[in-house]
């Protein structure tokens, strides 16, 4: 234990607690959250690290990961655990550029409204998936933007209740629709925060997909979608909408604000694709 402990303590002086590590999961124990890994940039080192619950059960073993080791005690924590694949975030990227290159081109005009296409994306869900647009498509879905640590009870936790108790519509209908909501803060809401944030909520992660990922596709993302944000007071100040669209990927309907009326969405996701 003691030498267990002293590779934790070097491992953390070696990175400090804000630099980002890459590492590969050679194994993780579901109970205690206790994991070893392997440093990408030096594969003889292996270093043990704590998941959160979350991480823990994330099914992170075999899998390229980035993180940002944090002392905590005498073991170091694996904060913002991201997906770090070389092949994941070859397509992530291959995304942020496409988007940042369609996002300048439309100019002023950035705000898809009813009737235009969705625009491309590649982030990853609260269980560490990558879910692209071509994901989504065949199926009708609401989408919306939200982040896990929002104050206001008005905005993001309220929307993310309307989100909520129309999964439980669809359920009780045996609906096929899907729920999107992205996070705007992908600094923080990594999968595992993500997940646990979810859960919170009694959420089906199985309909709905919480999504983050790169910091230059999500704000691009959001302007897309005109999505505001502005930092105040140690928070995001931000506007609201609820899209709902079609299964070829088309905006059916835009709600202004953070919170709808989950029977008059559920009724619009019928009249487009209905639930069976």
């Amino acid at each position: 234990m003691r030498q267990f402990c002293c590779i934790l303590l070097t491992m953390a002086a070696l990175h400090g607690a804000e630099k980002p590590v890459v590492a590969d999961v050679l194994s993780v124990d579901a109970a205690t959250g206790r994991a070893t890994v392997r440093l990408a940039n030096d594969p003889e080192r292996r270093m043990g690290v704590m998941f959160s619950p979350a991480d823990a059960a994330m099914g992170w073993v075999g899998r390229r990961i980035r993180y940002v080791p944090t002392p905590n005690g005498d073991d170091v924590r694996a904060d913002r655990v991201f997906p770090a694949g070389d092949e994941e975030l070859r397509r992530a990227k291959e995304t942020t550029d496409t988007l940042r290159r369609a996002t300048a081109d439309r100019g002023r005009m950035v705000s898809r409204m009813p009737a235009e296409l969705i625009p491309d994306m590649a982030l990853w869900d609260q269980s560490a998936r990558m879910v692209t647009k071509r994901d989504l498509l065949g199926r009708p879905f609401v989408i919306n933007f939200v982040f896990t640590s929002c104050r206001n009870a008005k905005m993001c936790p309220a929307a993310t209740r309307c989100m909520k108790q129309l999964g439980d519509l669809l359920e009780k209908s045996d609906g096929d629709a899907r729920l999107v909501t992205v996070t705007f803060d992908p600094e923080v809401d990594s999968p595992g925060v993500l997940r646990t944030y979810a859960d919170g909520y009694g959420i089906d992660g199985r309909r709905h997909a919480f999504l983050t990922g790169d910091e230059g596709q999500i704000k691009d993302l959001m302007r897309q979608y005109g999505i505001l944000t502005a930092e105040s007071d140690g928070t995001i100040v931000h506007n609201a909408a609820t899209l709902v669209v079609s299964p070829e990927g088309r905006i059916v309907r835009r709600i202004e604000g953070a919170t709808f009326d989950p029977q008059d969405v559920f009724r619009s996701l019928a009249g487009i694709g209905r639930p069976r």
